[in-house]
């Protein structure tokens, strides 16, 4: 039995929200996002052309969606809902001193994930945090592997420079 596009698109719902959430960071605008993603794709069905997996295809669509909400937003009003949708987690045996020293790690890797130029943020979350493969990155982001790649590298070189500039300022006197 064939599977309907309706029904091809709400089976891919929840990894249309994880992506789009990792880009905008914010539940609710994720929401939003999916959204307008499906309904794009709803109404551009004849534009699929088979090139690419109908879950390829559909995360390109939701990826473009987040990046026009991120566009729509300020950066400093996206960081501070980055911050504030990260739940606290807390293992149970941790002393409250490492439990805080944790969270402010945390908190920094998402500051400086939002920090990122987009294009290395995007690469980097669809493959390091999506689970994507870097192929399937690629074609979601619409380059070549090559592309996506280099841009993972170098988000991964910043992510490691920052933390250990703030690693060695806070261990600084």
């Amino acid at each position: 039995m064939n599977e309907s596009p309706a029904d091809a698109i709400s089976g891919q719902v929840p990894r249309m929200y994880r992506v789009a959430l990792r880009i905008v960071g914010s539940a609710d605008k994720a929401h939003d996002v999916v959204q307008e993603a499906c309904l794009k794709a709803l109404g551009n069905l004849d534009g699929f052309a088979g090139r690419s997996t109908m879950a390829t295809w559909l995360h390109r669509i939701t990826v473009n969606c987040a990046k026009d909400a991120m566009r729509r937003d300020s950066r400093k009003e996206h960081a501070h809902r980055r911050l504030q949708s990260q739940p606290v987690r807390q293992a149970p045996w941790l002393c409250p001193a490492k439990a805080a020293e944790t969270k402010e790690l945390m908190d920094l890797a998402w500051t400086l994930l939002d920090k990122l130029p987009e294009d290395c943020r995007s690469a980097f979350a669809l493959t390091q945090l999506d689970g994507y493969r870097y192929d399937e990155a690629a074609e979601i982001e619409g380059e070549p592997r090559g592309t996506i790649a280099t841009r993972v590298f170098r988000a991964k070189k910043i992510l490691l420079e920052q933390m250990n500039a703030h690693m060695d300022g806070r261990a600084k006197p």
